[in-house]
């Protein structure tokens, strides 16, 4: 019987790789688009301190947590599980009212979106994820 585990460190760093350069390629051509540079600008609200307080600290704690599962680091998966929805929770703040993507800039976000749930997903269930980040006892 063959004791290989389903999936690779390599596989899962490059899931990592994809699902943020699929959100980066996204915003980066949504940034150069004309029709998102306008609408932007019409539909534009300034930040609230308290807004870019929350989200400041949202992406600290989400590098943080991606270096860890890069490492292979069993808090990194526990934080990456837990803070999954309260980080998708962010765009109910009062400067996300709107949003406006082009066509394929939404297709890459979605893109990305759907890889970060299969990592969650990969890191929710034991026997995906135990070859990956093994505990001090093995």
């Amino acid at each position: 019987m063959k004791n290989d585990p389903v999936l690779s460190k390599t596989r899962f760093r490059l899931l990592l790789s994809a699902s943020l350069l699929c959100v980066c390629l996204g915003s980066i051509l949504d940034a150069y688009d004309e029709r998102s540079i306008a609408v932007a600008e019409l539909l534009a609200t300034e930040p609230q301190i308290w807004e870019m307080l929350v989200f400041g600290l949202a992406a600290i704690i989400a590098l943080i947590m991606l270096a860890g599962l890069f490492l292979f680091k069993p808090w990194a998966r526990t934080l990456y599980l837990y803070s999954y929805f309260a980080f998708l929770l962010l765009y109910l703040l009062p400067t996300f009212s709107w949003t406006f993507m082009s066509g394929l800039g939404a297709i890459l976000y979605e893109t990305g979106n759907t890889f970060a749930t299969l990592i969650w997903g990969i890191l929710l269930l034991p026997n995906l994820y135990q070859p990956l980040f093994p505990t001090n006892n093995e």
